[in-house]
């Protein structure tokens, strides 16, 4: 049951990403860039920003439930309002920020010493990113059918979370907390940073880009079964590193791109439950701690930034990952002392 109760929350996941990307692409052939641009920037800063604020009033009420159930309903109203632009880009953001919230911590509550949840919840994301994308620009509408199956997911959601129980294990507070924190915040921000500048020179039709994304799902997924089973160190940090030589040799070799994306997303679940498990009854707050460095990390791309091959992007990209690595192994070290 503990299994079927996070396949759901995850599905639902998936469909929040969806039902967002979806709505803001179909604005493009009714919008000039500035105002996507716009949306974009709106919709993360909202979606992702505000999550540690939606996260500190769940874990003060228990709201979780009712975050999941309002998490996947508003972004399905905002489908239906998509004439209404900003309006609607608001309304879904609020959800998605409320869903990532309200889901992870339930999904982390079934199995609260494990990382696993963390990634079998935020993995299905990325594929909802990019179904969401592609529906967008194929011939027709397909608002009808994404209502309907989020209806589906949301009453199935409803009988089968309303009565859980949440687990009242927390993990006591050390007094280091603060710099745990704050390494794990360091780590997200640095993978972001990473993923913001990377470049690979055969990403150029939609099955290469569906097999990148799926290398990222895959890296999200197993990331927190395989910490649990070998050690967070030998996964994320091994990952981590691993991913270097890959990442770089994969701009023009797809299969060493494809492996670089999977080990490079292993430290996702990791970091992301190292951080709910150091702020013991705050989980709420502290998954939105995440979302809010992968923010400050999409924003120097979303204002233009970006690197072409060369002597600063493989000086960059050596630096990011050994910080990155470096950062990790010391909060795994502090978590664990």
């Amino acid at each position: 049951m503990k299994t079927y109760k996070i396949a759901l929350l995850a599905f639902g996941h998936f469909l929040v990403d969806l039902q967002g990307i979806y709505l803001i692409h179909t604005q493009y052939q009714n919008y000039d860039f500035i105002n996507i641009a716009l949306f974009f920037i709106v919709y993360n800063v909202i979606a992702f920003g505000f999550q540690p604020l939606f996260g500190y009033i769940a874990d003060k009420h228990q709201w979780y439930f009712i975050y999941v159930i309002g998490g996947l309903l508003l972004p399905l109203i905002a489908l239906q309002m998509v004439g209404f632009g900003i309006i609607a880009i608001i309304i879904s953001t609020i959800g998605n920020a409320m869903y990532h919230v309200g889901g992870g911590v339930l999904s982390v509550d079934l199995y609260p010493k494990k990382a696993a949840p963390a990634g079998i919840f935020v993995a299905p994301g990325a594929l909802g990113v990019f179904l969401g994308g592609y529906l967008a620009v194929q011939s027709g509408s397909y608002v009808l059918q994404i209502s309907m199956v989020t209806l589906l997911i949301g009453v199935i959601l409803f009988i089968t979370l309303k009565s859980h129980q949440m687990n009242h294990y927390v993990q006591p507070i050390k007094n280091n907390f603060m710099i745990v924190i704050a390494l794990i915040f360091g780590v997200v921000f640095i993978r972001g940073m990473i993923g913001s500048i990377l470049i690979f020179s055969w990403k150029n039709d939609e099955l290469l880009i569906l097999l990148l994304v799926s290398s990222v799902f895959f890296g999200k997924l197993f990331g927190g079964i395989l910490g649990d089973k070998f050690g967070f160190k030998k996964v994320g940090i091994g990952g981590l590193v691993l991913s270097l030589p890959l990442l770089l040799l994969g701009y023009s070799n797809t299969v060493l791109g494809l492996l670089g994306a999977f080990s490079f997303n292993l430290t996702m679940a990791i970091t992301l439950f190292l951080i709910i498990d150091t702020l013991g009854k705050y989980k709420g707050f502290a998954f939105g701690l995440t979302t809010l460095a992968l923010l400050f990390s999409y924003l120097p791309s979303a204002f233009g930034f970006s690197l072409a091959l060369g002597y600063i992007y493989y000086v960059l990209m050596v630096m990011f990952v050994l910080v990155g690595a470096f950062l990790l192994n010391k909060s795994i070290d502090l978590k664990q002392s």
